[in-house]
């Protein structure tokens, strides 16, 4: 079997979307910035996508008390008010806000895509497929090595965004406000991290909102010590969430986080059959059927690609699977695999040369702790 790289059909990733020019910003301040950055920026980006990507927004938005310094409305994508979790001790449930998940995946798909083009550089042209196509992505090395690619990526970390709304707009805590879509464009709004900054974006309405102010809040050096103290939190998030330590206070707000302790149902009225966020919100490639997939399409790619050792099969996201890796990664990244038509006699046995086999992956291309074997990215 072959496979004819000239018939597929693919585009630069993000290039349909009118905020690309904003994220291309920020990735070229991330060339400079710690590792860490990378996957947190990653979050970031997706925070904003979903916001970007959710339509009616009005009618998602609820009044806070907590919220901090002038804000007095949430919107998040995790059932948990960050506000009030963070600082008021209070389990407030707020019905967490999604794109579609056709929209969803697409999105996570081009920003991770995005992401790995531009800050590896031995990688000098990637391209987006999806749909019915055999891969999701393929990419060029500068060795002139091809990779045909599965894409399977999800934040760690959303982050909400709060509203300063009109005092006659509020319908009481945690109750859907009462505003038109004209209202809501002249409102300001913030960006709001877990560990209790935020980081002001204007008018919800204002150009390329709210990628061009958050980005230019980031890049801006003075900014520096604000923006390390939300990676740190960050980090604090991937350790619970890796660990699933329920006793670190950034546990509940990392996605996959199950339903909260029984405090929140009997003191604070949290809807008994409510999760905080579920494992399809597995953190990368952490989703076990995600994983799967991940790893079914790279051998199905390898059937068809089979015989050209220049062609080679990856999984992509923005983190490794921190809590399912174990069981589901590890088994395979030393695994070979041939065809009956292979088999040869040597020495009265039947045999498979090295040179007649390929792996079930040959990377995973990841932000963090990538398995990368005997390439340079």
């Amino acid at each position: 079997m072959g496979f004819d790289l000239k018939n597929i059909n693919g585009r630069e990733p993000l290039k349909d979307y009118p905020w690309r020019t904003e994220i291309d910003r920020l990735l070229e301040w991330l060339k400079h910035q710690k590792p860490h950055a990378q996957g947190f920026c990653f979050d970031v980006v997706m925070s904003m996508a979903y916001i970007d990507a959710t339509s009616g927004l009005e009618k998602h938005i609820e009044g806070c008390n907590n919220a901090p310094s002038k804000f007095n409305a949430h919107l998040g994508f995790i059932n948990l008010c960050s506000p009030c979790y963070s600082n008021a001790e209070k389990w407030s449930y707020q019905k967490a806000v999604k794109p579609q998940s056709g929209a969803l995946g697409k999105l996570s798909s081009e920003v991770i895509l995005r992401f790995i083009e531009k800050l590896y550089p031995e990688l000098h042209e990637v391209v987006a497929v999806g749909g019915t196509e055999a891969a999701d992505a393929v990419l060029k090395h500068s060795s002139g090595m091809i990779i045909l690619a599965e894409a399977k990526s999800a934040p760690l970390l959303t982050y909400p965004f709060i509203f300063k709304v009109g005092d006659s707009c509020l319908n009481g805590e945690h109750e859907k406000i009462t505003i038109t879509t004209s209202q809501l464009r002249e409102c300001d709004s913030a960006i709001y991290f877990h560990n209790g900054d935020k980081v002001d974006l204007g008018k919800v309405g204002g150009s390329l909102w709210p990628f061009k102010p958050l980005v230019d809040f980031m890049v801006n050096p003075i900014n520096s010590k604000t923006i390390n103290s939300c990676i740190e939190g960050w980090l604090e998030a991937k350790e619970a969430y890796s660990k699933k330590d329920r006793t670190n206070r950034m546990y509940y707000l990392a996605n996959a986080s199950g339903s909260p302790p029984k405090i929140a149902k009997d003191r604070d009225g949290w809807p008994k059959k409510e999760s905080i966020s579920d494992s399809k919100t597995s953190a990368g490639m952490d989703r076990t059927d995600d994983i799967k997939k991940a790893i079914y399409q790279s051998l199905k790619i390898g059937t068809h690609i089979k015989s050209d050792s220049n062609i080679k099969t990856a999984i992509i996201s923005n983190l490794p699977a921190y809590r399912h890796g174990n069981e589901y990664i590890t088994p395979f990244i030393k695994m070979y695999w041939g065809l009956d038509d292979d088999l040869v006699e040597m020495q009265g046995a039947k045999a498979i040369m090295l040179k007649d086999l390929r792996r079930a992956f040959d990377f995973v291309i990841t932000l963090e702790e990538p398995i990368l074997r005997d390439i340079n990215l």
